[in-house]
């Protein structure tokens, strides 16, 4: 046992109340940071945005998420995991009500920044669960919190239909009223965390900053910057990308994106119970390698092959259709969405205590990587030229997450048993 669990008794009623109520949040927040990925492209036909332009409208939301993780993360372990859900929601509102009113390119920006609230809604989250979370079935609870990012495809869904039907300015209004339904209903149906520091350790910022000198954290932020900065800043980029490459109308590419973002419902889940069964590192080990397939398949990019023969020249073209790269997306979301099940298994397994502040740094590093993939996108559209660059950009990150996780598999075997860590 690498940490110190928290108490074995566990309040399942208050468990059943938190569960849903948390993941509702979460959802719904999710859905708000990525509003971006569906408006943005009716944004940049709007004020004629050049390609670095919208990717930077894009990641916005993940630069302000990133900037505030950390210091959400040491309030969540200092404060409690609900009342910083609450303030997330507060600011998350103030952001969709200034996301309706404001007509400038600048606006957006602005507003983008403060839809960045969303991401406290991951540690803090973390931290107010694992006060009711059963040690043996931590994988389950916590894959099904991580369902929460399918949010984004809840956008993908709703905002199209939405503007066709009234206007798109509707979209984040009627998110500020579910927002406000969840916000009562925490404050209603749940209770603050213990305040007894064996449950919930009080941590000063001292003692936070010292998780920055832990090789295994920064491993863990690596491991979570590609799973869930790669599948957020992909997630961004699609709608645009679907949409371009096949000339499909905004509706049908949100549609499409939509393909993306379900799988990692039951994937995380299920990702969650075979990290319970078989052992987080396992798994991960397992779904990173997995990951390389469908994405090297989508990075390969439309071709047309000349082979000149002896009596003939033979002429290949390549180019995946629509369904071919959807199918191929879909693997992909399954594969990284099982990764991310194990993954909140191993933060749990590592630092039980200290979820809020670790979490915080593992949120941070993954919206540096959903910040700087959309610019990235748009630099390699804007001066490769080539769509599938994207695909190209995160095989290879893919392949470094891989090789940095198996060599320190290899050598936590080789030291032998560690000390504790939580």
């Amino acid at each position: 046992m690498r940490g110190h669990r928290p108490s074995q008794s566990v309040d399942q009623t208050s468990l059943m109340v938190a569960l849903p109520l948390t993941l509702a949040a979460f959802f719904v927040a999710f859905a708000c940071w990525t509003l971006f990925a569906v408006l943005g492209v009716q944004l940049r036909h709007q004020f004629a945005l050049s390609h670095l332009e919208f990717a930077l409208l894009l990641a916005m939301p993940m630069l302000s998420g990133g900037l505030v993780a950390f210091p959400l993360g040491v309030a969540t372990q200092r404060f409690g995991g609900r009342r910083v859900i609450l303030a997330c929601l507060l600011a998350l509102m103030a952001a969709l009500l200034l996301l309706s009113s404001v007509h400038s390119y600048t606006g957006f920006l602005v507003a983008g920044l403060g839809l960045g609230a969303a991401g406290g809604l991951f540690s803090a989250g973390l931290q107010y669960l694992v006060t009711y979370l059963p040690p043996s079935r931590a994988g389950l609870v916590l894959g099904v919190f991580g369902v929460g990012v399918s949010g984004a495809g809840f956008s993908y869904l709703i905002v199209p239909v939405v503007e066709r039907a009234y206007s798109w300015q509707l979209a984040p209004l009627a998110y500020v009223l579910v927002l406000v339904v969840i916000a009562l209903l925490l404050l209603v149906l749940t209770d603050p965390e213990p305040t007894d520091r064996s449950q919930r350790p009080l941590v000063s910022l001292g003692v936070s900053l010292r998780f920055l000198a832990r090789s295994r954290v920064w491993r863990l932020c690596l491991y979570f910057s590609f799973l869930f900065g790669g599948l957020v800043g992909l997630g961004l980029w699609l709608p645009d990308y679907l949409s371009t490459q096949f000339q499909l109308s905004l509706e049908d590419g949100a549609r499409w994106s939509l393909l993306f973002a379900l799988p990692v419902v039951l994937a995380q889940i299920a990702g969650g119970i075979g990290a319970d069964r078989f052992g987080a590192v396992t798994l991960l080990r397992l779904v990173l390698l997995l990951c390389l397939v469908p994405l090297f398949l989508l990075s390969y990019p439309d071709t047309d092959l000349a082979i000149v023969g002896i009596e003939r020249t033979i002429l290949l073209s390549i180019q995946p259709s629509l369904d071919w790269v959807v199918v191929g997306l879909v693997l992909l979301s399954f594969t990284m969405g099982l990764g991310l099940g194990a993954l909140l298994r191993l933060l749990f397994d590592e630092y039980p205590r200290h979820l809020g502040v670790v979490g915080g740094l593992m949120l941070a590093a993954a919206c540096s990587t959903a910040f700087l993939l959309p610019l990235m996108f748009g630099l390699a559209v804007a001066w490769v030229g080539v769509a599938s660059a994207v695909f190209m950009l995160l095989f290879i990150f893919g392949l470094c997450t891989w090789v940095v996780l198996e060599w320190a598999s290899r050598s936590d075997r080789c030291m032998g048993p560690l000390p504790p860590t939580g």
